[in-house]
């Protein structure tokens, strides 16, 4: 038993395809068949259940693919904490970021990077937390910012937890909406709102914070991972969007935006993390990425970063 070969095997396992898995790990459907064979020898274990259509693993299979996984990413962490000890160069660093510390952050943080390090190559998107999350597990990114409510808590990642952030909703200088004597939250209810794409149990807590009664259902009219693209559409139409403060600065300061301060406002404040993975060894380079993420946080709050 070889790394070569658990690689084969979970590749196997993930297409249900000789064929398709021959392909994957550059070998011929034979040389691919007789390793697998020689694998389940070696253990004396049948792995697969062979059909006419592909290939099932067996519950000795399940058992020997999860144990693979994890040798595999342990080999790869290893090479990859040799790499980083043998080489004292920053090289290269990606990582992602959800669309509200995007708005906030995300510019700064390329910015300072690039000034503190003029060779470092990086790679930076803007992405939902799923998407990202699986980016994370493939190893594709060193790391995400998102809202730490998107975090289910899990063994495998870390996180790093950054300051709350303000939040609000947000429309155009002269908005029908101000015509009101009283603001309530209970005008949402009839008013068109924009928002990024929340999770489910985000969407639920939004709703219950703005005390929604239990039939009451929160709907945005239109949803966008564009948090530029949200602040243009309620400067040039009545739509209401939620943000935080530190993403509209420049918008409130001239005029363009103006927030709602409703009578029986209820905190819906936002606060950025940082995950990655608990058990793979961060590289100097996106170690010190976090670190400028970090800064630009906090400088959005003590006034420095405008």
């Amino acid at each position: 038993m070889n790394l070569r070969q658990l690689e084969q095997l979970v590749a196997l396992a993930k297409e249900g395809s000789f064929a398709r898995a021959a392909e994957e790990v550059h070998l011929s459907q034979p040389a691919l068949t007789r390793s697998i064979q020689a694998l389940e020898q070696d253990m004396e274990l049948q792995l697969f259940d062979r059909h006419p259509r592909g290939v099932t693993l067996t519950p000795a299979g399940k058992l020997v693919m999860e144990r693979a996984r994890r040798v595999l990413f342990e080999a790869r962490a290893l090479e990859r904490d040799v790499s980083l000890f043998k080489n004292h160069d920053l090289g290269d660093v990606s990582f992602g970021f959800g669309p509200y510390p995007a708005a906030i952050m995300l510019s700064q943080t390329m910015a300072m990077l690039t000034k503190a390090y003029p060779r470092l190559s990086m790679r930076a998107e803007v992405n939902n937390w799923i998407g990202m999350l699986e980016q994370l597990h493939a190893e594709s990114i060193d790391f995400f910012v998102t809202d730490r409510r998107g975090i289910i808590h899990a063994p495998e990642l870390a996180t790093h937890l950054m300051t709350p952030h303000h939040c609000g909703w947000f429309v155009r200088a002269g908005h029908p909406v101000f015509k009101n004597a009283t603001l309530s939250h209970a005008l949402l209810r009839q008013m068109h709102l924009a928002s990024v794409p929340l999770p489910p149990h985000m969407r639920e807590e939004m709703r219950k914070s703005l005390r929604f009664k239990s039939g009451d259902m929160l709907n945005f009219r239109v949803e966008c991972n564009s948090v530029f693209s949200l602040k243009l559409l309620a400067e040039q139409s009545d739509i209401a969007f939620y943000a935080p403060l530190s993403a509209v600065r420049s918008e409130l300061a001239d005029g363009r935006l103006q927030r709602i301060e409703f009578i029986d406002s209820a905190g819906f404040d936002m606060q950025f993390v940082i995950v990655y993975l608990a058990n793979r060894s961060v590289s100097p380079t996106a170690q010190r990425a976090m670190e400028v993420i970090i800064e630009c946080d906090r400088s959005l709050h003590d006034g420095s970063l405008v």
